[in-house]
């Protein structure tokens, strides 16, 4: 059963209505208020540019985070070494193996 419900989060002043699932409320909750904080520090620090600007820093700022998060993740590394030692290991069985024979 999907738990769907609505919600209206509230960024910059504005009311924006989605569906999500139940447990993801408190997370969409966080984002709304990490967006909020982001725009008001673009504002403060940079007071003379345009509102679509500062937009777009915090759009910069979340997407460069993103990245950094998603290279942090990569497992890929892990994965190819361990690959790497199970061929070792597999080569040292077999002449152990041939050794016996």
């Amino acid at each position: 059963m999907d738990d769907k419900f609505k919600i209206r989060l509230k960024i910059d002043n504005e009311e924006y209505p989605l569906t999500i699932l139940r447990k993801d409320e408190e997370d969409y909750r966080k984002a709304a208020k990490l967006i909020d904080y982001k725009l008001n520090k673009y504002r403060i620090t940079f007071p003379k540019l345009d509102a679509g600007k500062h937009w777009l820093m915090v759009a910069v700022e979340l997407a460069y985070e993103n990245v950094l998060l998603e290279k942090k993740n990569d497992t890929r590394p892990y994965f190819e070494k361990l690959s790497e030692m199970e061929e070792a290991l597999d080569r040292c069985f077999e002449e152990e193996t041939d050794e016996k024979v």
